[in-house]
């Protein structure tokens, strides 16, 4: 899990992080490992931090998947002003805590009805809100980084996103879930979407499934991904049931 996600540890109570900053986690990763070349794989924000990492480090990485998210989301460059102004009051004011939520079923109800859950069957929900929660004296509340929620300080615009998806020189496969990021019609997806189909290097192939199609569409999904990094040809293949469970 990234930092302040699932069951990793948050940053201190002075850092600020936000998607791009993550770049350096990636990195710090990779150096811990000792990797020199490797394939990255990474789904919705996964897929974007990693879009951004292959385009700053592209000499680590042998082939890239991303699994419905690639794009990280642009501000019109009109809008940076005021958006400063929103993040930085939001920093400065107290993080407002997390609902206490009295059982895991009130809880798992709340997310099954958000736009990037529907159609995740209801034990895959539970098992993803295992990952994303803790227990305390009085109910569930959710454990991830309230700082998460914070907007960025400066967000990206599209004079920084276009040239970065044409600065790609990695292999890349993007897998784009019919019921996800598309059906949501951000102005910005589109845009990118578009400019990634007129000058971006990017073979694209959508899926039928819900955001978490890699979880509710697991042999659709681990099909492409084994023949594009070419699993069946290596002596570490996994089994044919690796991907059951995901």
């Amino acid at each position: 899990d990234l930092p302040g996600h699932g069951h990793s540890s948050h940053k201190p109570k002075s850092a600020i992080s936000h998607v791009i900053d993550l770049i350096t986690d990636l990195e710090h990763c990779r150096r811990a490992l000792g990797l020199e070349k490797f394939d990255l794989v990474g789904h919705s924000l996964g897929g974007m931090l990693s879009g951004i990492y292959c385009a700053t480090y592209p000499e680590y990485i042998k082939k890239f998947v991303a699994i419905d998210g690639l794009l990280p989301f642009h501000a019109p460059t009109d809008k940076i002003i005021s958006n400063l102004r929103r993040a930085s009051d939001a920093i400065v004011d107290p993080a407002v805590p997390h609902k206490i939520y009295p059982d895991l079923d009130v809880l798992s109800r709340k997310i099954s009805n958000t736009m990037f859950y529907r159609g995740v069957d209801p034990d895959i929900l539970k098992f993803m809100v295992d990952r994303s929660i803790q227990l305390t004296p009085t109910g569930y509340q959710f454990s991830y980084d309230v700082r998460l929620r914070y907007p960025a300080l400066i967000r990206m615009t599209r004079d920084v996103i276009f040239p970065l998806i044409q600065s790609w020189s990695t292999p890349i496969l993007y897998l784009v879930a019919s019921h996800g990021f598309k059906e949501f019609h951000h102005p910005s997806y589109e845009e990118g979407m578009r400019f990634l189909q007129e000058h971006g290097n990017v073979q694209l192939m959508e899926l039928t499934g819900p955001h978490h199609l890699h979880m509710t569409h697991t042999a659709e999904v681990s099909a492409p991904i084994i023949d594009y990094l070419n699993l069946n040809d290596r002596p570490d293949t996994p089994p044919k049931d690796f991907f059951k469970g995901l």
